[in-house]
């Protein structure tokens, strides 16, 4: 008895011997090797198409809001900036500018919050956040922006700004 075989030996002569399995083994060899290369090729071709480009926001923006208490109509105006995802500036609410925080462009998608003290006559100072979302159509955005916070609660509310200009200054985001 001579059993000098190794396993892999023995592996190996059975993948031989069977050749459904041999064709089985090159075929799943061939399908991850394309699968990888064509994986790369695109990442590559995305690093150089630019995929995913900002769309171009950055500017001056402005828009009619109407509040959800009466006689709450305001000119209100957004001056975007950034590069890539990142979206920083200003966004006015009730005439007052806001520095914008959390700013991310995904898409044709924007997302970012304000945040302004409220006043009760002299007495307590309670913050609201404003939660704005955004969808770039050509020179307009559909905006929607929830209020959390302050003193009173608050209905979404919905509507549209236009490009009004170059970027006014502003300072980039730490």
């Amino acid at each position: 008895m001579n059993d000098s075989k190794t396993r892999l030996d023995k592996i190996n002569a059975r993948i031989r011997n069977n050749p459904v399995l041999s064709l089985l083994i090159v075929v799943s060899t061939l399908v991850i090797g394309l699968s990888s290369f064509t994986n790369a090729t695109r990442n590559l071709m995305d690093l150089f198409s630019g995929a995913e480009q900002r769309p171009p926001i950055n500017g001056l923006w402005q828009a009619q809001v109407s509040y959800d208490w009466p006689n709450a109509n305001y000119q209100e105006s957004f001056n975007f900036a950034g590069s890539g995802r990142q979206l920083y500036g200003s966004a006015s609410f009730t005439g007052s500018v806001n520095g914008i925080l959390e700013g991310e462009i995904s898409g044709d998608t924007l997302r970012f919050i304000t945040k302004t003290p409220e006043y009760i006559g002299s007495g307590a100072i309670q913050e609201a956040v404003h939660r704005y979302q955004g969808k770039i159509v050509g020179d307009e955005i559909k905006f929607a922006m929830q209020t959390e916070g302050g003193f009173s609660a608050h209905v979404p509310i919905e509507f549209t700004a236009k490009r009004n200009g170059d970027p006014l200054p502003t300072q980039p985001a730490p």
